[in-house]
């Protein structure tokens, strides 16, 4: 039964709401806690793809391990209590859980601003369990079928296509393309922007990085970066091609004045600890550049943000300048309060607020 206006007033009013106590968390964690606002969650070790710029799937044996529906709940409550307002789901595959829209609706009554990293896979599948997610951030690495050949996965370009379209029908999630390039899609830098405006979404880029492959414990790999990373020169090329594209129109994420500022090299304090925790499919805290875990199964959130370990994180990582991720960066100059950075900010904001479905629609699939 479609709902009333009245109930679509309301409803909006509670979007509001979500969304104001979210900045006010930054606020809070900037001004008073310096302790994170955003809950990362890889929330299962498990994935259908078997992408060659990423070793996470390897991991994937280990679903059995994956906290249950009620035990995720549980660390929602733990974590809104502490103070996060983000919940932000990756993995593996988040959609490969059945109980994915039943976390969601959990997250988003409880008063979270719900967030996915998603290969695409299975959003036309699920999108009327998906009406929760507020944001979909979709992994797309080439402009036609050769997608399905760095994903290792038959028919995922069409799936993304496809999935987009459904999600975007369904609710009002917004969506932005996250490309990854390596030497094997050096060429799509631009065509996935111009495909990205065709379609009416968002698109963010990264570059491929280390990761892990058998346990968080056990620490990062660099073989991606090995196989199919780019260069110090290659580096710089991509994000000068990002700038151009970026003052050309093209519906970026990334702001002008974080993307300059990759162009010329310029030193900068990571404040990412501060602002999201990750969290384990088993639930383990670990760090972003996995040197360390803490198990949430034995101490809480508290605890941790209390120890040394958390506070000698936080110091390594605002000297790190380590992280190739345009998105990071991006983050640290928002929680700086960078009066230029929010400036752009709020282009990019256009971006997601005035998403259509028309441009999905014209996107032919094979």
């Amino acid at each position: 039964m479609p709902a009333t206006r009245k109930e679509k007033q309301n409803a909006g009013k509670r979007d509001m709401s979500r969304f104001f106590d979210a900045f006010l968390s930054l606020v809070k964690s900037r001004l008073f806690t310096h302790k994170p606002f955003f809950l990362a969650h890889a929330i299962t070790y498990g994935c259908n793809s078997r992408c060659k710029t990423c070793t996470y799937w390897k991991m994937s044996n280990r679903v059995e391990d994956d906290l249950s529906t009620d035990d995720v709940f549980s660390l929602l409550d733990e974590a809104y209590d502490f103070g996060m307002r983000g919940y932000y789901l990756f993995g593996g595959e988040p959609t490969i859980r059945k109980d994915i829209g039943n976390i969601l609706d959990y997250a988003k009554k409880k008063g979270f601003l719900t967030t996915m990293n998603t290969n695409g896979s299975l959003l036309a599948s699920k999108a009327a369990s998906l009406r929760n997610l507020d944001f979909a951030f979709v992994s797309l690495d080439y402009f036609n079928e050769y997608h399905d050949f760095i994903r290792g996965r038959s028919r995922a370009f069409d799936e993304v296509i496809e999935g987009i379209r459904r999600i975007r029908e369904v609710g009002k999630t917004r969506v932005v393309l996250v490309t990854t390039i390596s030497t094997l899609n050096l060429d799509a830098i631009e065509p996935m922007a111009k495909l990205a405006r065709a379609m009416k979404v968002g698109i963010s880029y990264n570059s491929v990085e280390p990761t892990v492959q058998s346990s968080f414990e056990e620490g990062r790999t660099e073989s991606p970066v090995h196989d199919y990373g780019l260069n110090e020169t290659q580096l710089q090329t991509f994000y000068a091609s990002l700038l151009g594209m970026k003052q050309k129109g093209y519906p970026l994420m990334e702001t002008e004045y974080v993307l300059k500022h990759f162009t010329e090299g310029k030193w900068w304090k990571c404040q990412f600890p501060k602002m999201f925790v990750y969290v384990s499919a088993d639930n383990k805290i670990f760090s972003c550049t996995y040197d360390h875990t803490y198990d949430l199964n034995v101490g809480t959130f508290k605890d941790y943000f209390s120890s040394r370990l958390y506070g000698d994180h936080v110091a390594r990582a605002e000297k790190c300048n380590i992280c190739v991720r345009t998105c990071v960066r991006g983050y640290s100059y928002a929680y700086d309060l960078k009066p230029m950075n929010f400036i752009n900010l709020l282009g990019d904001a256009a971006i997601l607020l005035e998403q259509k479905t028309e441009g999905i629609q014209q996107i032919q699939l094979r």
